[in-house]
């Protein structure tokens, strides 16, 4: 009895010692979509804005004039706005730097005309050329500072 108490005893530690020297190997499941595991799909994300959106002006005192008054202007995602005119933006390509072309259609005193702008942004500055004219430059105006 001891003798097969013995032998089982031996097989015993025999099955612990292989179990400690086998190597487990854990397959990750294949995910959908070729996704890694852990990954989180948030979907695209969305493009920041261009950052010559916002209302510019000429100066600080510029700031306070009311929209469609001289001195200030106003980009939208879709809208130029300025003193007598109005444009559509119609598409608009980052370069670099801080800087886009936009292409327009803009309404002025019953006239429609398509136009071409540089936006240059650096910080608080935009400097805005219209059809290769001369660049004006704008500060942009502070939320509490617009009408």
């Amino acid at each position: 009895m001891i003798a097969g108490f013995q032998r089982h005893l031996v097989f015993a530690a025999f099955l612990v010692l292989v179990a400690c020297n086998e190597e487990v190997v854990v397959e990750e499941p294949e995910i959908p979509g070729g996704l890694e595991a852990g990954a989180i799909d948030e979907g695209a994300a969305e493009p920041a804005p261009p950052l010559y959106i916002g209302v510019w002006a000429a100066d600080e005192d510029a700031c306070a004039v009311p929209p469609g008054e001289p001195g200030r202007i106003v980009f939208t995602e879709d809208r130029f706005l300025g003193y007598e005119n109005t444009c559509l933006i119609t598409s608009s390509e980052e370069g670099t730097e801080g800087g886009w072309r936009l292409a327009m259609t803009c309404e002025a005193e019953g006239m429609t005309v398509d136009e071409i702008a540089d936006a240059d942004v650096d910080g608080d500055r935009l400097r805005l050329s219209r059809n290769d004219g001369e660049p004006v430059e704008f500060i942009r105006c502070a939320t509490g500072q617009q009408k």
